[in-house]
């Protein structure tokens, strides 16, 4: 059966804790312990580790229920706690982009927002996480180097075709960027993996692809005649 990545963090201690939840309500996971693969010869930033949790994918959405349901009664925010120094507009973003943030966190935020007599709704919650998931499925944290990707595409397929034969290593390099645009996938907070690349730009990687082959095909049978 899949597994899905239920959570990531740098923070080992909570997905530790988010870990233990999951282990008393009887849900199979899996604990990704990058620390152990660290090596401080090539990698001098510890910050970088990443701690994940797998879980099968049917149980996502459970999981999802049990873990918020947890945090949400059994919340204690400390008297200094840095959240409290944060804006209306900054606890905000927050609630809007919750899979940016740790369950305790989001919960905190919720909380002292209510204390200041703002009040987010259930179906303002459901609400913020549909127009979230639907931005994260069109929208990229990057989106020049993805223009820049499609461009690069475009141009080895061109000169694979100009540059005769001694180039045609070029075609090959836009048939990985083609793949690259069609195959590449990303899990959204909910646990659905989608293409990475909107359908307008896998258009372009369709192009890509097309052209690649003609050009291909165009050497082959020129070099055929040739040699013949």
């Amino acid at each position: 059966m899949e597994k899905v990545i239920f959570r990531k963090s740098i923070n080992k201690s909570i997905i530790e804790e988010v870990a233990s939840i999951l282990e008393r309500e009887n849900i199979d996971f899996q604990l990704i312990d990058n620390e152990k693969y660290f090596d401080a010869t090539f990698v001098t930033d510890p910050s970088k580790i990443e701690y994940q949790l797998l879980i099968q994918k049917e149980d996502f959405e459970n999981a999802e229920t049990l873990i918020t349901k947890y945090y949400s009664e059994n919340l204690v925010i400390p008297e200094d706690y840095y959240l409290k120094e944060f804006s209306d507009e900054e606890l905000t973003e927050i609630i809007y982009k919750k899979d940016e943030w740790n369950e305790f966190d989001y919960e905190v935020a919720k909380s002292i927002l209510k204390d200041r007599g703002i009040v987010i709704s259930e179906n303002d919650i459901e609400r913020i996480n549909s127009e979230r998931l639907e931005k994260l499925k069109t929208n990229y944290e990057k989106p020049d180097e993805v223009k820049n990707l499609i461009i690069l595409g475009y141009i080895f397929s061109v000169i694979g075709f100009f540059a005769s034969f001694v180039m045609t290593f070029c075609l090959f390099i836009s048939y990985g960027v083609s793949l690259v645009i069609l195959k590449l996938k990303k899990q959204l907070p909910n646990g659905e993996r989608v293409h990475y690349f909107n359908e307008k730009d896998r258009k372009h990687g369709r192009r890509i692809l097309v052209l690649s082959l003609i050009f291909t095909v165009f050497w082959f049978i020129f070099f055929l005649f040739t040699n013949s």
